[in-house]
């Protein structure tokens, strides 16, 4: 278990200190310390190493063009703290070996690599720009790399470590946490670029993942500290896949998250091109996720027609379904409901039997089922199949007259089937009467519970029970 990004154990030790308290350690316990202390001072050496480069007359010239190019000034740099790590293959190796830092040490903190053949250690980061990554004591435990080449990966973070878990980690947290409490709002970004180039130009309160996708220990920690959060991320493709999947975190988190949509490119390119109004601006705008996807999902599936209704509410059923508060879920499928003029119990039908996978209705009966009901079952399935299945309407047309259907609600649906044997449910509507169409919308809202291989022998096998069996006396 880790506290701000300490282990239980120094999270305690940190409060007894506070309190005045010594705490007794086994020797186990003494050792694990010394030896995370250790590999902090080797992390702090190494941004000190990694600083001197980038600000050498020769060999930082490259990182510092860059840099300006960038529009990063130097009061930025500085606290940032931003370095610069040599091409060659053993510089910070070297370096870090006449402060008296053995290489088996270095290697544990993340900062050099074993070579494959044995025979000693290579640097991690060559010709870089370098960003190291600070806990919530200032601390560095980490760095990210940005290539300042054709080199692959562009950006590169340190390994996990004993003092660096990436997923519980997250970049210039440590910068924004007071801003964060403050407004009691985090900004959260992609790219450590983003989230430097937005504390640059007063977005105090951002933060950015390293790199990675959202992790829910990631949105736990952010939720100590803020009320909701605001994810900006890139305006392409892949930026937007990853805000998707980072909403479902914020969501099971019970975290309440906005969403800004960038007109183009990142946040760090719009801070430069536009200002920091702009940006503001936007946040001011931003959109709660919930109406967020389902704008989304209006643009993929045409809210006009209930067949696009339908796949809209399927295309929000994972979203619904991963918001832990009832409270909000509720309010979510109201909202639902109330937008596309559909039944709400409906959609928590809908949702109820996405998320299980499968129908929820029939059940299968936990007892033999009398005559009466086993026809009904069977006249329901039929219907049910020929809704959703417009060839199966002249196959049971063929073999069953809609008369033949005893319950009233199911014939009255069959005759609407049989005679638009290829209307959508927009079309079927118009045939049927109000109650019929409430019947037709739970149909369309429920799968048929049967699987693909087993369909054409159900089908049979329902036909036949109706036609072989004799009305019940009325």
């Amino acid at each position: 278990m880790r506290i701000g990004n300490l282990s239980f154990g120094e999270a305690a030790e940190t409060l007894a200190r506070r309190a005045g308290v010594r705490m007794e350690r086994s020797p186990e316990e003494v050792q694990q310390a010394t030896e995370r202390d250790r590999v902090y001072r080797a992390l702090e050496a190494a941004v000190g190493f990694f600083r001197e480069q980038l600000l050498h007359p020769e060999k930082g010239r490259v990182a510092r063009n860059y840099l300006e190019r960038r529009g990063v000034d130097a009061q930025t740099a500085e606290r940032f703290r931003l370095g610069y790590a040599t091409p060659n293959w053993n510089d910070l190796l070297n370096a870090l070996g006449t402060k008296g830092f053995p290489p088996a040490l270095l290697s544990g903190g993340g900062l050099v690599h074993p070579r494959a053949t044995g025979d000693g250690y290579y640097d991690m980061f060559r010709h870089r720009l370098i960003f190291p990554i600070l806990d919530l004591q200032d601390r560095p435990v980490a760095f990210g790399g940005r290539a300042l080449d054709d080199a692959q990966p562009k950006y590169l973070n340190s390994r996990e470590t004993a003092v660096f878990a990436k997923g519980r980690t997250l970049y210039a947290l440590n910068w924004a946490r007071d801003a964060i409490r403050q407004r009691d709002e985090v900004v959260v970004v992609e790219g450590n670029m983003d989230a430097l180039t937005c504390h640059q130009f007063g977005i105090t309160n951002a933060v950015a993942s390293l790199g990675t996708s959202l992790t829910m220990e990631q949105v736990l920690v952010l939720k100590r500290f803020a009320g909701k959060a605001v994810l900006v991320y890139d305006a392409d493709a892949a930026g937007q896949a990853a805000m998707e999947r980072a909403m479902t975190l914020f969501e099971e988190a019970d975290l309440p998250v906005l969403v800004v949509v960038l007109p183009s490119g990142d946040p760090d390119e719009l801070l430069r091109t536009e200002g920091p109004q702009r940006f503001r601006d936007l946040l001011a705008q931003a959109v709660p996720i919930f109406e967020y996807q389902v704008g989304v999902a209006a643009l993929r599936h045409d809210p006009k027609t209930i067949e696009g209704r339908v796949r809209i509410v399927d295309e929000l059923v994972p979203a619904v379904g991963a918001v832990s508060n009832p409270v909000r879920q509720a309010e979510y499928i109201r909202s639902l409901a109330q937008r596309f003029n559909l039944a709400e119990d409906a959609v928590r039908q809908r949702l109820r039997s996405r998320l299980r996978g499968k129908s929820q209705f029939p059940r299968a009966p936990q007892a033999v089922p009398t005559p009466d009901r086993a026809r009904e079952q069977a006249e329901r399935l039929l219907v049910h199949l020929m809704v959703h299945e417009p060839a199966l309407r002249r196959v049971v047309g063929e073999a069953l007259s809609a008369a033949e259907f005893q319950d009233a609600r199911y014939r009255d649906l069959a005759r609407a089937l049989y005679a638009g044997p290829d209307d959508a449910v927009e079309g079927l509507r118009e045939r049927i009467a109000d109650d019929g169409q409430r019947l037709l919308m739970q149909l369309v809202f429920e799968d048929p519970p049967v699987v693909e291989k087993e369909k054409e022998r159900v089908v049979k096998d329902a036909i036949d029970f109706i036609v072989h069996r004799e009305p019940a006396a009325q």
